[in-house]
């Protein structure tokens, strides 16, 4: 009787280890594939995210206003930007003035923003002051920085595509 309690025993504690063992691993391998830290390696998202910030990104998510995503940049192949949607498909974003309108309506920032130059460049010179009104299409997102003043965004890059975008921050530490 005693043989077969130790050889139960055994059997249980060697299952409990193939359990923690595989769990770990798809774990590790879950976090790899839905999971992804991010390092801040800009000040563009100031006042919000600093420069050196790691940010943990969940994949595969669509995006509503307001998220902070990360996506590759049209621009430059192989960089990747972080930025903060404004407006998804269907709506007509514009800038007057350094004030943003979506729909026509002013646009009411739900987070801190940082704008600290007070001059406005005219529409002929740069759009980050002043924008025609942009009208998102299918799967396409209009996204900004929150340092306003300092962003290589949609202003300069246009809309963003639902396919570029990686994954949008759920923490930030």
């Amino acid at each position: 009787m005693l043989y077969q309690e130790k050889k139960a025993t055994f059997t249980i504690t060697i299952v409990k280890i193939a359990l923690i063992i595989s769990g770990i691993i798809a774990g590790f391998a879950i976090s790899r594939i839905v999971i992804v830290p991010f390092r801040m390696p800009d000040n563009s998202m100031e006042p919000n995210v600093h420069k050196g910030d790691t940010l943990i990104i969940l994949k595969h998510l669509s995006p509503e206003p307001g998220d902070i995503v990360i996506f590759d940049s049209p621009a430059e192949p192989g960089r990747v930007l972080i930025k903060r949607v404004i407006s998804t498909e269907g709506d007509a974003v514009e800038i007057r003035d350094k004030a943003v309108y979506i729909n026509n309506k002013k646009f009411d920032f739900r987070w801190k923003t940082r704008s600290v130059d007070k001059r406005i460049f005219p529409m002929i010179f740069t759009h980050r002051d002043a924008m025609p009104a942009l009208k998102t299409g299918r799967n396409q997102y209009f996204v900004l920085s929150d340092n306003l003043d300092q962003g290589f965004d949609s202003r300069t890059l246009g809309l963003i595509r639902k396919a570029s975008i990686i994954g949008k921050m759920i923490y930030k530490y």
